[in-house]
């Protein structure tokens, strides 16, 4: 099978997305059909955008490299905002439906934003591990300037350690995010599970980033992250994290998966159109 998909960047985090409307995937394989377009065009993630039937409204679902789905990401969110203002929607405040809920984005010029609602779930667990839910499981290690192979190692060990995992309450794995103080506010280094390495940069990891550094270091926000992708500036409205950031097109690409079995009990398929709506 042909799928087509809109390659896009959002501070260094590579995604590809596919657009349900155009090209309907209801009831296949999202998971094969995603870690099979990643490793063709080498990228972080795959996003798939379509349209709530019942409320009419934007939808993204976020799946990594190694076929997991994911709740949230917020880079990804980010892109998925992109496309979707400039290819149907006029607004430029608008809502997009996640799998960790509603969340209101905002276009402003060349940037975009995105309200990851409140940082949930927060918890010290030493003097340098720190624990936050912004949309997925972060731990946040505090410390001074580490290099990037340094990110690897810690990363995956901290990462994997089992009881640490299960402590936090997500068995399943952590992401880990190592920061320091900088000229501009705080540098991040993510190892993101799914992806299973440091990336270029991580939208909710930065976010639970700057909700940890406000908390330790007593900068308030804004707070600049600055990842090896870019900077985001990491706000706070009404107890409510939102990042900002560069986003931008790299082009059309086209992905071939062999195998696309169709799942037997595979939702159903009430809408798609391919042209525009203004919602």
């Amino acid at each position: 099978m042909r799928i087509k998909a809109t390659k896009m960047d959002g501070c260094g985090n590579s995604f590809l997305v596919v657009d349900e409307m155009k090209t309907p995937l209801a009831g296949f394989n999202r998971s094969l059909i995603s870690s099979a377009l990643a490793t063709q065009h080498e990228t972080d993630g795959i996003l798939f955008v379509d349209v709530d039937p019942l409320q009419r409204t934007p939808t993204m679902k976020i799946f990594d490299r190694d076929g997991t789905e994911e709740t949230m990401c917020g880079n990804g969110l980010r892109c998925a905002t992109r496309y979707l203002h400039d290819t149907y929607i006029r607004n430029d405040i608008f809502s997009i439906v996640t799998g960790d809920g509603k969340k209101e984005v905002r276009v402003i010029d060349d940037l975009t934003e995105v309200n990851l609602g409140e940082a949930r779930e927060y918890r010290q667990i030493n003097d340098q591990l720190h624990y936050v839910f912004t949309g997925v499981p972060h731990v946040v290690v505090i410390g001074s300037e580490m290099s990037l192979e340094n990110a690897r190692i810690f990363g995956k060990s901290i990462r994997e350690e089992k009881s640490l995992c299960e402590f936090v309450g997500h068995p399943e794995g952590v992401n880990v995010n190592f920061i320091w103080r900088d000229a501009d506010g705080i540098s991040v280094r993510t190892f993101e599970v799914g992806v299973e390495d440091v990336t270029l940069s991580c939208g909710t990891g930065s976010a639970a980033s700057a909700y940890v550094a406000a908390k330790v270091f007593g900068t308030p926000l804004p707070i600049i992250t600055n990842s090896l992708g870019g900077s985001l500036k990491i706000s706070n409205t009404d107890g409510r994290l939102s990042i900002r950031g560069l986003t931008r097109y790299q082009g059309k690409v086209t992905g071939f998966v062999n195998s696309i079995h169709p799942k037997s009990n595979g939702p159903i398929d009430y809408h798609h159109h391919q042209q525009q709506q203004n919602w």
